[in-house]
């Protein structure tokens, strides 16, 4: 049995129960390169397989047939940490031969809220009693006393100031839990040449333990289009052109 996970859509953190901070990723590359799954095993005659598809509630999703249903285990999530706990326990009790990691996850998630003009009283309160020193200033910044309490809802009646918390990444459990996995990495930056897109994605690659790195710009992403680069061994393999182009070369690279 060959076991193939696949990642897809953008998560979503909540602010106060009401607000989120999310993505524009519609998961479609990732139902593509699902549907690019079952062509390949179709064509080879092999029922042998089950896709394990890890999605958030905005991710692109089809309806499946009768015949299709029983390959897909579909695991559902919602922010980062979710993520983070469903692709570690999926790692954990199944030996994943292929994973494809299109997912957008944040990379910030919400730490609080605060008034603006609450955290410049709590900022002089602070000069006066102690002064700025890095130690005081950053343990403010970090916990103000005056935020708003968790899930509660923000007031739109004044500014206010976010703190945001890295969050933790998902990438480097998949070769961790499972150091046989081939592992299909994603890598989408800003406004750089083609060269510095390569040694990024070639970076990316080294410090995760990808084994081929589908790179592109923002630039070459619309609703129409969709370019990039797919690289191994630091090396340039491909440029498949398309959402159902890529998927298609990247299941014939990875598998073929």
């Amino acid at each position: 049995m060959t076991h193939i996970a696949i990642t897809a859509g953008g998560t979503s953190e909540n602010l106060d129960g009401i607000r989120k901070i999310t993505n524009v990723s519609t998961g479609s590359l990732g139902w593509h390169c699902l549907e690019a799954v079952f062509a390949h095993f179709e064509k080879a005659g092999s029922a042998e397989f089950k896709i394990h598809y890890v999605h958030t509630e905005n991710a692109v999703i089809k309806p499946l047939s009768d015949s299709q249903k029983p390959h897909v285990h579909v695991i559902s999530v919602t922010d980062a940490e979710s993520v983070y706990h469903a692709v570690d326990k999926l790692t954990k009790e199944i030996s994943v031969d292929y994973f494809i990691h299109s997912m957008a996850i944040s990379d910030f998630t919400f730490s609080y809220a605060v008034d603006i003009y609450r955290l410049s009283e709590e900022i002089e309160a602070l000069q006066s009693k102690h002064g700025f020193t890095d130690d005081h200033v950053r343990n403010l910044l970090e916990n103000p006393k005056t935020k708003y309490c968790r899930n509660e809802k923000i007031s739109s009646d004044a500014d206010i100031i976010l703190g945001l918390n890295r969050t933790k990444k998902v990438i480097p459990l998949i070769k961790k839990n499972n150091p046989n996995t081939f592992l299909v990495g994603f890598k989408l930056m800003r406004d750089i040449t083609e060269a510095q897109l390569l040694h990024v994605a070639d970076q990316m690659a080294e410090k995760t333990g990808c084994d081929m790195v589908f790179a592109n710009q923002l630039s070459a992403i619309s609703e129409s289009n969709h370019q990039g680069i797919l690289i191994k061994n630091g090396k340039i393999i491909d440029r498949p052109d398309g959402k159902k182009e890529i998927a298609k070369v990247i299941i014939e690279r990875m598998m073929g």
